[in-house]
């Protein structure tokens, strides 16, 4: 009974150390700032949707204006980085998942060391969070007894 006490206030105080907010200037912003960046965007979009098949590189050889306006270029562009892998999963999912069949699903499909490792990180990650679920659970139950 003591341990779950334990560790029943470990969680509790880790979750106090993460919960506490010291300015509420962080849960502010300011609106026109937003709005006029997303007028950028969408003048961006309406661009995009006007002219089928330009891209944001074709668009910055071109010497648009609107993607300097709206800071897009490749770099930050979301579907570089975020949706690599198959099916547009993350490698790191898969392999977080489904383990070595992740693992193999990625090397399979996308025949990229990078994306092959940030698999093998996910698979990591997975056995480290079954491993401390176990623990755990066996502390908790081996103390009970």
């Amino acid at each position: 009974m003591k341990i779950k006490s334990l560790i029943l206030a470990g969680v509790f105080a880790i979750a106090g150390f993460g919960a506490n907010a010291n300015s509420s200037s962080l849960f502010s912003y300011n609106k026109e700032a937003v709005s006029s960046k997303m007028n950028k965007v969408n003048a961006v979009e309406n661009f995009v949707n006007q002219n089928d098949g330009i891209t944001i590189s074709t668009m910055n050889a071109e010497g648009q204006q609107l993607t300097a306006a709206a800071n897009l270029s490749e770099e930050n562009s979301m579907s570089s980085s975020l949706l690599d892998g198959p099916a547009g999963i993350p490698s790191f999912l898969w392999g977080c998942v489904l383990s070595w069949v992740g693992i193999l699903v990625v090397y399979l499909v996308t025949q990229d060391g990078d994306e092959t490792k940030k698999a093998l990180f996910g698979c990591l990650a997975g056995a480290g969070v079954w491993l401390v679920f176990y623990i755990v659970y066996f502390v908790i139950v081996l103390g009970s007894i």
